[in-house]
């Protein structure tokens, strides 16, 4: 019976070891663009965006939302485009495996239009978000965490 205990809280302890992503703050972040910098950072980077409606942002082939209450500071970047791309080097358009090269999710949603796999940073402050249809990133935003 001891035998049989041990083995139990053996594969219990086996299995509270399966970890989650780790990744570091500094990269969540779509080329040169990170949430919670300054919108003057952001102007100085990408200049002034092609349409503004209050805190959302539109610069063509990405979308900045912007926390006026927040000191002005992106809140959070989305593309659909391959123009940017992760630290990682993952960009939409690629296969769903290269997000091998990020661990496991640390949330997945299934909805009826794709799937979405969240990756959030070690200190919980910021979360990327990849949606995959038949199998192709299709679009990937990273935000600040309220």
């Amino acid at each position: 019976m001891k035998k049989f205990l041990a083995s139990v809280f053996g594969v219990m302890f086996l299995m509270s070891s399966v970890s989650f992503a780790a990744i570091s703050p500094e990269k969540i972040s779509l080329g040169k663009l990170t949430p919670g910098m300054s919108v003057e950072n952001l102007i100085s980077i990408c200049g002034q965006p092609n349409y503004k409606h209050g805190e959302d942002w539109d610069y063509g082939t990405f979308k900045v939302e912007v926390d006026n209450d927040r000191s002005n500071v992106v809140e959070k970047i989305v593309t659909r485009s391959a123009g940017l791309s992760t630290p990682d080097g993952i960009s939409v358009g690629q296969n769903a495996n290269a997000l091998n090269a990020l661990g496991r999710a640390d949330d997945v949603d299934v909805e009826h239009d794709g799937t979405e796999y969240e990756y959030f940073s070690t200190d919980r402050t910021k979360k990327i978000e990849f949606k995959v249809v038949n199998n192709v990133i299709v679009k990937i935003s990273c935000k600040i965490i309220d």
